[in-house]
């Protein structure tokens, strides 16, 4: 498999066939795959507005490209649209109930694959990005997204205001148009429909619900609970394989007993590698537990701190796209950023976990950070430097000072894949990378009142 990688608030990657001394293979398992550069950058401006009047934010949180938009122009160019949602607004505050929303964007790509450096105008003109609408999400004829006695505990704004507070961080469109929302927040897997109506949900094991003391489930967003995930690092990642209708979730990084938290129930960087996926069918009637496995997360040489994944993209026969990165770049902690990837893991080989012990929050698989003897882990390799200085630089971009529009962005969490669709070359694809900007912007309004964030970092997109 050959991938072409990113795109700048939108980042692309192509993998695809042919050789050239300078790409590098990536062995993992029976399959190879090869990185063969950034073709394309894009951005939507930071203080653009959607239909609904609100500042268009967050994009970069999920990403899919819609199924049946993906074609190759007259011209040679490729179009499609992205179908993107926003997470939980730019306040931050899950209780200030932002609506759940998804945006449509089309684009058009015109892949660069030339010697020459472009600079920031002309990067920009590989990737075009075009607005066209937005679609609240909701369960009934308001706007709240009201349980129903089916559900599982769900977290609601207050006992007063039944609301469904999301924040939502993947996105799948299913074969039937259907979409799933993996969030962070309870974490949970919800399912719309194409009109924007929660249709279901998926809860996971009892060792993924955040509980207190007493054993009851206490949804909190300002702290860390007793077991469970992790405050904001729940299920980052989501991604399907649509011909077995099997989907997967991924923990941003691991529970608070398999280490995500110290002995005081603070988060620890140092012992949160050990993360979690888990796939289920969701062919049938209801959803059904197909499988759970440990994967390892890179962590920094120097310290030893967890990069903690953003995204997941399944690649085929149990093999994992991961997308990782530190809070740096532009909007960022700081200007220089030392890690951001995309790389490849696969469970194959690894201990299927599901239904056993491990599903109960007084079993860790990895106490204190330590993985137990009978669980073997995910294999897991790195693949694509998101921050080589030579690939930002073919596309008018760089890390470090000046911290100008042309800074890599710091938050990438989104990920989409389309074919090449090359006939001699049928496993080559193209990976978009999308930075979620927090909703920086210093001309913002949601629900007519405006916002200053006192920064404007646009969406970028990279190819």
């Amino acid at each position: 498999m050959y991938l072409y990688t990113w795109l700048s608030s939108l980042l692309l990657s192509h993998i695809y066939g042919g050789e050239r001394a300078e790409y590098v293979t990536f062995q993992l398992g029976r399959h190879s795959y090869v990185n063969k550069g950034p073709v394309a950058f894009g951005i939507l401006p930071s203080n653009a507005v959607d239909s609904l009047g609100d500042t268009i934010g967050g994009i970069g949180s999920a990403v899919t490209v819609k199924r049946g938009s993906w074609f190759v122009t007259s011209n040679g160019s490729f179009a499609g649209t992205f179908i993107t949602h926003p997470d939980s607004g730019p306040h931050g505050n899950l209780k200030d109930g932002y609506q759940t929303r998804q945006h449509e964007i089309d684009f058009v790509l015109n892949p660069y694959e030339g010697s020459k450096n472009l600079d920031y105008s002309e990067a920009l003109k590989t990737l075009t990005l075009s607005y066209q609408r937005t679609q609240a999400e909701r369960s009934g004829p308001q706007w709240d997204t009201t349980p129903t006695s089916s559900d599982p505990a769900l977290p609601l704004v207050s006992s007063a205001d039944p609301r469904l507070t999301l924040d939502t961080e993947s996105i799948v469109e299913d074969v039937d148009g259907t979409y799933w929302l993996g969030d962070e927040y309870g974490p949970h897997v919800y399912h719309f429909n194409s009109s924007g109506h929660r249709i279901g949900v998926i809860q996971p094991p009892r060792a993924y619900v955040p509980l207190n003391s007493a054993g009851d489930i206490e949804f909190v967003s300002d702290a860390n609970p007793v077991t469970g995930r992790m405050e904001g690092q729940g299920f980052e990642g989501l991604t399907m394989d649509h011909e077995t209708r099997v989907l997967y979730a991924m923990l941003q990084s691991a529970l608070v007993q398999d280490g995500g938290a110290d002995k005081d129930g603070k988060e620890s960087d140092t012992t949160s590698r050990h993360t979690r996926i888990i796939a289920y069918g969701v062919g049938g009637e209801s959803p059904e537990l197909k499988g759970e496995w440990v994967v390892p997360l890179p962590r920094s040489a120097s310290k030893g701190k967890t990069r903690a994944s953003s995204e997941i993209l399944f690649c085929g026969d149990g093999t994992f796209l991961s997308l990782s990165r530190d809070g740096d770049g532009e909007g960022g902690n700081g200007e220089k950023s030392s890690y951001k990837q995309i790389d490849l893991f696969s469970v194959n080989g690894a201990t299927n976990i599901a239904g056993s012990k491990y599903d109960d929050p007084s079993h860790p698989v990895a106490p204190g950070g330590k993985l137990v003897d009978d669980v073997v882990p995910a294999e897991y390799t790195s693949f694509v430097d998101m921050i080589d200085k030579k690939s930002l630089k073919k596309l008018g971009l760089h890390n470090g000072s000046p911290d100008d529009e042309t800074l890599i962005a710091s938050r990438w969490e989104g990920l989409a894949i389309a074919p090449v669709c090359d006939a001699e070359n049928q496993d080559d694809y193209f990976v978009f990378a999308i930075a979620d900007n927090n909703f920086s912007t210093t001309d913002g309004i949601i629900g007519g009142v405006p916002y200053n964030q006192g920064l404007d970092v646009d969406s970028q997109f990279l190819r």
